[in-house]
């Protein structure tokens, strides 16, 4: 899988504080053909001391708690 850097987009809202968007976040690539890809939209909270680094780790663990909220939608254990 390859990680990329810094594609994304930060949107300021006046209700929900960052909006963050990443299109293809993650991507697999099989004989170097790109084969599946995670995209994403998540909220974080405005905060003027996050560094981009922050920003990034932050939201990458915000889309993971949603889908691990989508697959266990009650929060019952597999």
């Amino acid at each position: 899988m390859e990680y990329l850097g810094q594609p994304f987009t930060i949107q300021n809202t006046a209700e929900h504080g960052w909006q963050v968007t990443w299109p293809d976040s993650v991507i697999r690539r099989i004989n170097g053909e790109p084969v599946e890809s995670i995209s994403f939209t998540v909220l974080i909270p405005r905060n003027p001391n996050l560094t981009m680094e922050d920003v990034v780790a932050f939201s990458r663990k915000r889309a993971v708690e949603l889908l691990q909220e989508a697959i266990r939608p009650n929060g019952d254990a597999p």
